[in-house]
């Protein structure tokens, strides 16, 4: 990835910068635009993550030059994870033809604490960090160089990757020192092992932050990973950050969808609970929730309505989607 194409992204990008800058996407730019496209090409498709990246009055000639770029390539478009107001766009100057709300991003201010909360799930929260508090885990974050604590982060990437089993989906893989620029890591210790890190994306035009990467290792203490975010939203709260967003997660259902007959909304959302039941696409929902975050909706977008079997493949392939 270009250094360029990181900057813009940093700078421009919402909560798919991880998979922008992931090794398998590619980048569109034109040179009339400062911003780019996200992509992934996956079975003729260009499988796009996330809004442009670039100011909002620069979309329309954005799109319209990676369209030709595609239909030069004879590439199907499909949008993925973008926001109701850029696929209402879509819809609305007949770029695409149809779109199909499938989740939710989750985003909230990290003066918000949500320890400080009513309800089951801030008391969740309090006893999971205090738990962890108490069974040693200290949370620092990490301001290289230091190559034995980025050993030791590294080496929590590789037991949480080898501890998951089963049905796997995600938008990027672990490269967790991979693009530095506007990146930040805090991690927990316990009894002088690295035991967990999550991973900080900087996200100018929000003033704000993409928090992704939760990982932590077989052993440690329970309370971990609340204990990690928790922090997080600490350290950024007294930066006087307002946003922070968790990227999106899938629903347990499909949601609103525009220009498709009956018979392939029903057979799409057929589908959708099957890819849910054997995925569990809204386990990370599951999770992320007890910290009571705000809601945005999230969609995917076609540029045709007729669907098939090349481009669920498509999906599929760009969403990662294995059996570990």
């Amino acid at each position: 990835m270009q250094v360029s194409d990181i900057v813009c992204v940093r700078k421009w990008g919402g909560s798919t910068a991880d998979a922008i800058l992931d090794p398998a996407s590619q980048t569109f730019r034109t040179p009339e635009v400062d911003g780019l496209v996200g992509f992934r090409v996956e079975n003729s498709c260009a499988i796009v993550f996330g809004d442009p990246v670039c100011p909002l009055e620069h979309i329309k000639e954005l799109i319209v030059a990676f369209h030709k770029y595609c239909l030069q390539k004879n590439l199907r478009v499909i949008y993925l994870i973008v926001s109701e107001n850029f696929a209402r766009w879509l819809i609305e100057n007949k770029y695409c033809q149809s779109m199909i709300e499938y989740g939710k991003e989750l985003v909230l201010d990290p003066h918000d604490d949500p320890r400080k909360k009513e309800g089951i799930y801030a008391s969740l929260v309090r006893r999971k960090a205090r738990q962890a508090s108490r069974n040693g885990v200290v949370v620092h974050e990490y301001i290289p160089h230091n190559d034995q604590v980025e050993e030791g982060i590294k080496q929590v990437g590789e037991k949480w990757l080898g501890a998951r089993k089963g049905p796997q989906i995600h938008i990027s893989h672990i490269h967790t020192f991979a693009n530095r620029h506007g990146k930040r890591w805090l991690y927990a210790k316990q009894n002088e092992h690295i035991v967990g890190v999550v991973t900080l994306n900087q996200l100018e035009n929000q003033k704000g932050w993409l928090m992704n990467h939760l990982m932590y290792t077989p052993e440690a203490s329970n309370g971990v990973a609340e204990l990690l975010v928790v922090s997080t939203l600490e350290l950024l709260a007294a930066e006087d950050c307002k946003f922070v967003t968790f990227g999106a997660v899938p629903a347990s259902q499909l949601g609103e969808m525009v220009g498709f007959g009956k018979l392939t909304s029903q057979v799409m959302k057929g589908l959708y609970s099957v890819a849910n039941k054997i995925y569990h696409l809204d386990g990370k929902k599951k999770f992320w929730e007890k910290f009571l975050p705000g809601t945005k909706r999230a969609f995917i977008v076609f540029k045709s309505a007729r669907l098939g079997y090349k481009e669920l493949l498509a999906l599929k392939r760009a969403l990662n989607a294995t059996f570990r």
